[in-house]
């Protein structure tokens, strides 16, 4: 259920690491502009949300939560209320899955995963190798899962050709992480070439809805540059607002570590530094101007509730 945290030293942390991160419905209305491109960025803006959270979001980070201590049949009591409430995130039933299969509740289970897939979890290979999944191998209905997902549609898949190829390989390249400083380097040459393609298409106006700009905002995610940091928030923010909710956490999420790559606090507890030493990751200093409530907006939890460490 959760990513392997030689991977998380690697990557972005994200705000639910059961499985490969997933975008969110729509709430919010689409905008008439287009971002361009922007000069080098001194500071950044502040930003009010561009979009809302998904319902029973609240219920989900406290599944997250629950499970991360053990309590396992909570905790599937939380996502699967979250559920009810419209929470339609193909990570929210991929977690209940996870918890029931831990708990024994293998039919239960099958069906969480079932939803997952319908919701577009496509992952097959994390769902192979997950650990918490290890009683469901043997299941026919598993091994009829495993057999299903790589024929469905992709979810949210960017309606630009070449943009949505951009993106995955920008996310082929990550799984798995490379091993090495060497295989990192080649990753990066290959990251500064798609950056300088979608700079290009976003020049030529080739981005159409929220799932382009929610690809190119990863793509620019995975730069150097306070630049692309700050390129990442503005397509984040752009997805939301075209309807693709998971730009909401993209956006905030672009926007912390950009705090921390100039030395600031971050705002929302996104970002994590690794120690490759003792294998751990430790949450980067938060702001403390920051309240609550204001995270809640942006669909985060208290401070209080983000894991100061990951293992």
């Amino acid at each position: 259920m959760r990513i392997p945290t030689s991977a998380l030293l690697l990557v972005l942390a994200g705000a639910c690491a059961h499985a490969p991160a997933s975008t969110e419905s729509a709430t919010t209305p689409a905008t008439a502009e287009t971002p361009a491109a922007k000069a080098p960025v001194a500071e950044l803006p502040f930003m009010e949300p561009p979009g809302k959270p998904m319902p029973g979001w609240r219920l989900v980070k406290r599944g997250d939560l629950l499970f991360s201590e053990g309590k396992h049949a909570e905790a599937v009591a939380a996502w699967q209320q979250a559920m009810k409430e419209g929470n339609t995130r193909d990570n929210t039933a991929y977690s209940a899955a996870c918890a029931l299969a831990v708990l024994g509740r293998k039919q239960e289970a099958l069906e969480q995963l079932s939803r997952a897939a319908e919701w577009g979890f496509r992952n097959v290979s994390w769902m192979q190798q997950d650990e918490n999944l290890a009683s469901l191998r043997t299941e026919p209905g598993f091994t009829a899962l495993v057999a299903r997902i790589p024929t469905l549609p992709p979810k949210d898949a960017a309606a630009n050709e070449e943009l949505r190829k951009l993106f995955e390989a920008d996310q082929a390249d990550r799984s798995p992480p490379p091993a090495t400083k060497e295989a990192w380097k080649v990753v990066s040459a290959r990251d500064e070439q798609r950056r300088v393609r979608v700079k290009e298409l976003l020049a030529a106006g080739a981005l159409e809805d929220g799932a382009d700009f929610l690809a190119a905002g990863f793509i620019f995610q995975h730069g150097r540059t306070p630049e692309d940091f700050a390129m990442a928030r503005e397509m984040g923010a752009e997805a939301a607002r075209r309807g693709n909710s998971g730009g909401l956490w993209l956006a905030a999420a672009a926007w912390d570590r950009w705090l921390m790559n100039a030395g600031q606090p971050q705002r929302f507890g996104t970002q994590y530094q690794g120690d490759m030493q003792t294998r751990e990751m430790k949450l980067y200093p938060v702001d403390p101007k920051v309240t609550d409530e204001e995270r809640a907006l942006w669909g985060f939890p208290p401070l209080a509730e983000i894991p100061t460490r990951l293992r």
